[in-house]
Protein backbone atom coordinates (compact mmCIF):
# COMPACT_ATOMS: atom_id res chain seq x y z
CA UNK A 1 0.00 0.00 0.00
CA UNK A 2 1.10 3.37 -0.37
CA UNK A 3 0.22 7.28 0.25
CA UNK A 4 1.92 10.44 -0.38
CA UNK A 5 3.55 12.55 1.70
CA UNK A 6 4.83 16.15 1.46
CA UNK A 7 8.56 16.75 1.04
CA UNK A 8 9.18 18.40 4.56
CA UNK A 9 10.14 22.13 3.51
CA UNK A 10 8.61 25.48 3.95
CA UNK A 11 6.15 27.26 1.71
CA UNK A 12 6.05 30.94 2.01
CA UNK A 13 3.20 32.56 0.80
CA UNK A 14 4.56 36.36 0.70
CA UNK A 15 2.65 39.76 -0.85
CA UNK A 16 1.38 42.55 0.33
CA UNK A 17 -2.04 42.66 2.71
CA UNK A 18 -5.04 41.58 1.11
CA UNK A 19 -3.71 39.44 -1.81
CA UNK A 20 -4.94 36.59 -0.97
CA UNK A 21 -1.87 35.27 1.37
CA UNK A 22 -4.05 33.74 4.23
CA UNK A 23 -7.34 32.61 1.79
CA UNK A 24 -5.05 30.18 -0.25
CA UNK A 25 -2.88 28.81 2.39
CA UNK A 26 -5.66 27.38 4.27
CA UNK A 27 -6.81 26.54 0.85
CA UNK A 28 -4.00 24.61 0.05
CA UNK A 29 -3.77 22.90 3.29
CA UNK A 30 -7.27 22.18 3.08
CA UNK A 31 -6.57 20.54 -0.69
CA UNK A 32 -3.78 18.39 0.40
CA UNK A 33 -5.59 17.47 3.14
CA UNK A 34 -8.27 16.41 0.44
CA UNK A 35 -5.80 14.29 -1.19
CA UNK A 36 -4.51 12.03 1.37
CA UNK A 37 -1.58 14.59 2.31
CA UNK A 38 -1.63 15.04 6.30
CA UNK A 39 2.08 16.23 7.06
CA UNK A 40 1.50 19.90 6.25
CA UNK A 41 1.21 22.46 9.06
CA UNK A 42 -0.16 26.18 8.71
CA UNK A 43 1.88 28.79 10.42
CA UNK A 44 -0.68 32.47 9.66
CA UNK A 45 1.22 35.61 9.74
CA UNK A 46 -1.59 37.18 11.95
CA UNK A 47 -2.63 34.09 13.82
CA UNK A 48 1.13 33.61 14.84
CA UNK A 49 1.45 37.33 16.06
CA UNK A 50 -1.45 36.91 17.91
CA UNK A 51 0.40 34.01 19.74
CA UNK A 52 3.54 35.64 20.06
CA UNK A 53 2.34 39.07 21.24
CA UNK A 54 3.89 41.02 18.93
CA UNK A 55 1.75 43.43 17.18
CA UNK A 56 4.54 46.03 16.68
CA UNK A 57 4.39 47.07 12.73
CA UNK A 58 8.11 48.65 12.05
CA UNK A 59 10.43 47.17 9.83
CA UNK A 60 12.67 45.91 12.27
CA UNK A 61 9.80 44.17 14.27
CA UNK A 62 8.38 42.61 11.20
CA UNK A 63 12.07 41.15 10.08
CA UNK A 64 11.88 39.96 13.60
CA UNK A 65 9.06 37.99 13.40
CA UNK A 66 9.86 36.73 9.54
CA UNK A 67 13.10 35.22 11.67
CA UNK A 68 10.60 33.54 14.34
CA UNK A 69 8.21 31.90 11.59
CA UNK A 70 11.26 30.89 9.68
CA UNK A 71 12.55 28.88 13.26
CA UNK A 72 9.50 27.62 13.51
CA UNK A 73 9.25 26.32 10.47
CA UNK A 74 12.66 24.69 10.64
CA UNK A 75 11.67 22.42 13.82
CA UNK A 76 8.36 21.34 12.03
CA UNK A 77 10.54 20.52 8.75
CA UNK A 78 13.04 18.63 10.95
CA UNK A 79 10.31 16.21 11.96
CA UNK A 80 8.93 15.43 8.30
CA UNK A 81 6.28 17.83 8.30
CA UNK A 82 6.21 20.41 5.43
CA UNK A 83 4.90 24.02 6.54
CA UNK A 84 2.69 26.33 5.01
CA UNK A 85 3.24 30.41 6.06
CA UNK A 86 2.43 33.46 5.28
CA UNK A 87 3.91 36.61 6.01
CA UNK A 88 4.20 40.01 3.81
CA UNK A 89 8.24 39.65 4.18
CA UNK A 90 8.38 43.16 2.76
CA UNK A 91 12.69 42.83 2.65
CA UNK A 92 14.14 40.97 0.27
CA UNK A 93 16.81 40.87 2.51
CA UNK A 94 14.93 39.05 4.92
CA UNK A 95 13.53 36.86 2.77
CA UNK A 96 16.96 35.69 1.63
CA UNK A 97 17.84 34.54 5.74
CA UNK A 98 14.34 32.87 5.75
CA UNK A 99 15.60 30.98 2.83
CA UNK A 100 19.20 30.63 3.84
CA UNK A 101 17.64 29.34 7.60
CA UNK A 102 15.39 26.70 5.86
CA UNK A 103 17.12 25.43 3.07
CA UNK A 104 14.40 23.36 1.66
CA UNK A 105 12.05 26.96 0.92
CA UNK A 106 9.69 27.82 -1.92
CA UNK A 107 8.75 31.39 -2.14
CA UNK A 108 5.58 31.94 -3.58
CA UNK A 109 5.21 36.05 -4.28
CA UNK A 110 0.85 36.75 -4.49
CA UNK A 111 0.96 39.96 -7.03
CA UNK A 112 -1.99 42.31 -6.67
CA UNK A 113 -1.88 45.75 -7.01
CA UNK A 114 -1.95 48.16 -3.93
CA UNK A 115 -5.37 49.49 -5.02
CA UNK A 116 -6.83 45.74 -5.66
CA UNK A 117 -5.51 45.11 -1.71
CA UNK A 118 -7.30 48.26 -0.83
CA UNK A 119 -10.78 47.36 -2.01
CA UNK A 120 -10.74 43.93 -0.21
CA UNK A 121 -9.25 45.07 2.87
CA UNK A 122 -12.34 44.62 5.60
CA UNK A 123 -10.18 45.86 8.28
CA UNK A 124 -9.46 49.63 6.74
CA UNK A 125 -6.04 49.58 7.24
CA UNK A 126 -5.25 50.81 3.77
CA UNK A 127 -7.37 53.76 4.04
CA UNK A 128 -6.11 54.51 7.31
CA UNK A 129 -2.83 54.07 6.09
CA UNK A 130 -3.71 56.68 2.81
CA UNK A 131 -4.80 59.25 5.10
CA UNK A 132 -1.63 59.21 6.89
CA UNK A 133 -3.27 57.29 10.33
CA UNK A 134 -1.10 54.14 9.90
CA UNK A 135 2.74 54.23 10.31
CA UNK A 136 4.80 51.61 8.09
CA UNK A 137 2.04 49.76 6.01
CA UNK A 138 3.78 47.84 3.09
CA UNK A 139 2.74 49.04 -0.09
CA UNK A 140 1.64 52.41 0.83
CA UNK A 141 4.33 54.21 3.58
CA UNK A 142 6.76 50.86 3.24
CA UNK A 143 7.50 49.29 -0.14
CA UNK A 144 7.40 46.09 -0.60
CA UNK A 145 10.52 45.22 -2.56
CA UNK A 146 9.79 42.07 -5.02
CA UNK A 147 12.44 38.97 -5.14
CA UNK A 148 14.18 38.01 -8.14
CA UNK A 149 14.04 34.55 -7.54
CA UNK A 150 10.69 33.69 -6.37
CA UNK A 151 9.98 29.86 -7.21
CA UNK A 152 5.92 30.61 -7.86
CA UNK A 153 4.06 33.99 -8.76
CA UNK A 154 0.49 34.24 -8.69
CA UNK A 155 -1.27 37.19 -10.27
CA UNK A 156 -4.58 37.05 -7.95
CA UNK A 157 -5.97 40.03 -9.07
CA UNK A 158 -6.73 38.66 -12.49
CA UNK A 159 -7.59 35.34 -11.14
CA UNK A 160 -10.24 33.75 -8.74
CA UNK A 161 -9.38 32.07 -5.94
CA UNK A 162 -10.38 28.87 -7.12
CA UNK A 163 -7.81 29.34 -10.56
CA UNK A 164 -5.40 30.81 -7.87
CA UNK A 165 -5.67 27.94 -5.22
CA UNK A 166 -5.02 25.46 -8.46
CA UNK A 167 -2.46 26.79 -9.74
CA UNK A 168 -0.78 26.65 -6.29
CA UNK A 169 -1.78 23.11 -5.83
CA UNK A 170 -0.80 22.23 -9.08
CA UNK A 171 2.81 23.80 -8.49
CA UNK A 172 3.39 21.79 -5.16
CA UNK A 173 1.89 18.08 -6.12
CA UNK A 174 4.08 18.01 -8.68
CA UNK A 175 7.14 19.57 -7.43
CA UNK A 176 6.77 18.07 -3.97
CA UNK A 177 4.95 15.12 -3.45
CA UNK A 178 6.96 12.03 -2.25
CA UNK A 179 5.66 8.52 -3.01
CA UNK A 180 5.38 6.60 0.64
CA UNK A 181 5.69 2.97 0.77
CA UNK A 182 3.98 1.45 3.60
CA UNK A 183 3.93 -2.41 4.18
Amino acid sequence: MSSNKLTPLTIWLTGLSASGKTTLAKRLKSDLEKAGIYNVELLDGEELRERIRDNNFSTEDRNSVGLVKAKLALEFNKKGVAVIVTGIAHHRETREKIRKILGGYVEVFLRCPVEVCAKRDYKGNYRKAFDGNLQNFVGVTEPYQESNNTELTIETASKTINECAKILFDYVTREFINEVNSG
